[in-house]
């Protein structure tokens, strides 16, 4: 074996090693996407479970969210309780709405998400009223979709 052979052989290994490389790139970048899809739905998520464990764990600001959604009219306290845990709610689906967009959150987890928490009229029609009065496009989008959504009649439960 000559120099030129080895010469040759030497770049054959260098362009192997340099395929091995990208597919190695392409399998980590694979993972990390998967691994920051998971983070984003995870993290966008946790927003509205936080919501639904405060109004679980606080029967005070259960009671003005009851209030509130029967159309009654609110203390100037209970309104600011009201309207933060409002803010808190539409935040989250928001969020989880943009994380969808940008394809972080699959588009069948969203349709499960928004059609679970909007599963009768009483959370659609408070969920509505609470957007109609946000602007931004965000808001917006978000209603349309919510208007998209079946009608799905509350199923008796014993």
């Amino acid at each position: 074996m000559n120099i030129e052979d080895l010469a040759n052989l030497g770049e054959a290994l260098s362009g192997l090693g340099v395929v091995i490389s990208l597919l190695y790139l392409a399998v980590q970048i694979r993972q990390n996407t998967r691994a920051i899809r998971s983070s984003s739905y995870h993290q966008a998520a946790e927003q509205t479970w936080h919501y639904c464990l405060a109004v679980a764990q606080d029967a005070s600001l259960a009671a003005i969210i009851a209030k509130r959604m029967a159309g009654e009219t609110l203390a100037p306290d209970e309104w600011i309780r009201a309207n933060s845990a409002d803010q808190a709610l539409v935040y989250g689906f928001e969020n989880m709405l943009r994380l969808r967009e940008e394809g972080l959150v699959d588009p069948d987890v969203w349709a499960n998400f928004l059609e679970n928490s909007m599963a009768d009229d009483g959370p659609r029609a408070f969920f509505r009223a609470i957007l109609a009065t946000r602007p931004g496009p965000l808001s917006k989008r978000l209603l349309a979709e919510i208007e998209a959504l079946p009608d799905r009649p509350l199923e008796a439960t014993s």
